[in-house]
């Protein structure tokens, strides 16, 4: 009986080859045909955050602000998100009262949140340049003291604008640095504080990317898993 069978399986050998022939080119259509399907369903919105730190000044006194930026990049195109600031510390600055001769005193700081648009104009490998606007409404506090009075307390909304230039460097798959210069300008310039607020920016910047760290999780889980 087994003689019977392997002279069947020669006559057919032919035909058994050829039928494996299809079935194996029906495997390599349906493999790549999944890895072309998996690769367009990459998402193209990613989730981005970055520290976004300032050096600025008022009234010719150095500031910094301290701040940070969640939302989302479309490709190698643009990001759109939330971002908040605030200043680190109040500035002070005196004059004297030409009236009186006293000295007063000047105590300024504020906060304010945002909507920004990044516009990507150069990415390659580590680098990428763009171009980026911000858009927010924050509060100030502005107090003018003579000794332990006070003198007035200034309270109005700010309509802020930001556009800068900046430069992002990827260290490694979790961090980046960035830098940046621009200029934030007040919208409400009827404002009693436009020519205290409008000042030229300088940025300096930590970027994690959640993606890196989403890796590493997952590597490691599978780690211990085994």
């Amino acid at each position: 009986m087994l003689l019977n069978l392997f002279a069947f399986l020669q006559s057919k050998k032919h035909q058994i080859n050829k039928d494996m022939f299809k079935f194996s080119t029906l495997l390599c259509v349906l493999f790549f045909s999944f890895q072309l399907t998996a690769q367009d369903s990459i998402p193209k919105w990613k989730f981005n955050f970055q520290f976004d730190d300032r050096i600025s000044s008022i009234r010719n006194n150095s500031i910094v602000l301290i701040g940070a930026k969640f939302g989302y990049q479309y490709k190698q195109l643009t990001r759109i998100g939330i971002g908040t600031s605030f200043m680190l510390k109040p500035v002070e600055f005196e004059y004297i009262n030409k009236k009186t001769s006293r000295v007063v005193t000047n105590k300024f700081d504020f906060w304010y949140f945002s909507i920004y648009n990044d516009w990507i104009l150069y990415h390659r490998h580590h680098f990428e340049v763009f171009v980026t606007e911000q858009v927010g409404f924050g509060k100030p506090r502005y107090i003018r003291e003579l000794g332990d009075e006070v003198l007035s307390s200034t309270n109005v909304d700010l309509y802020i604008n930001e556009l800068s230039t900046q430069v992002n460097y990827k260290i490694s798959s979790i961090f980046g640095l960035g830098a940046g210069i621009g200029y934030r300008s007040l919208f409400n310039k009827q404002s009693l504080l436009t020519s205290t607020f409008d000042a030229p920016i300088y940025m300096a910047k930590l970027i994690v990317y959640p993606e890196g760290v989403i890796d590493i999780i997952k590597k490691k889980a599978l780690k211990s898993a085994f």
